[in-house]
């Protein structure tokens, strides 16, 4: 799955010349930190005979604002896995594999180096798997690097007739660090 990033609706934020953004940074002692919440859920489910029920879910765009500067990213590949164990219980689980965006205009690409996953049952063969991205990293430009780190990750469960299990679970908010490379 890839999607180019969508541009920010209303223009309520002005891009900033990328030395604007490496001297802000070098300002705030060679570290930049700004919180990040998801404003786009991407879904899916899938199920398989017998009774197996596999649900995704992985934050498809993320957004925050620091010091006037917009950061607006999104996924642009989603990675997949799912399990099973007996006697009918399906777990699957989606994240974030890479997201493309900005900061202030000027373009990041994150991608992922650590994933969580989770499962949990419940009677008689309901099987939710969560999976999320806790850690990416990347540039943003030449001179700053980017880490982003999940700090709470949202979960949902649901189920369908007659033994189908689906659980979600993404990051719900994030911290994207830019340091300097120096």
């Amino acid at each position: 799955m890839v999607e180019e990033a969508p541009s920010v609706p209303g223009g309520a934020h002005e891009p900033i010349p990328y030395e604007a953004l490496v001297d802000l940074v070098r300002e705030n002692g060679g570290q930049l930190r700004i919180d990040l919440s998801t404003i786009e859920v991407g879904k899916e489910r899938k199920w398989r005979i017998p009774y197996l029920g596999y649900g995704r879910a992985w934050a498809k765009r993320i957004q925050g604002t620091c010091n006037g500067i917009l950061v607006d990213l999104v996924t642009t590949e989603v990675g997949r896995g799912r399990k099973w164990t007996f006697p009918y219980i399906g777990y699957g689980f989606g994240w974030a594999k890479s997201m493309r965006g900005d900061a202030g205009g000027n373009e990041i690409v994150l991608t992922a180096k650590k994933v969580g996953l989770e499962k949990k049952w419940g009677f008689p063969y309901f099987g939710y798997g969560f999976g999320w991205t806790q850690e990416m990293s990347g540039e943003c430009g030449g001179q700053l690097k980017a880490d982003l780190s999940t700090t709470d990750v949202r979960r949902h469960r649901k189920w369908g007739f007659p033994y189908f299990g689906y659980g979600f679970g993404w990051a719900d908010k994030c911290t994207l660090t830019l340091t300097l490379k120096e």
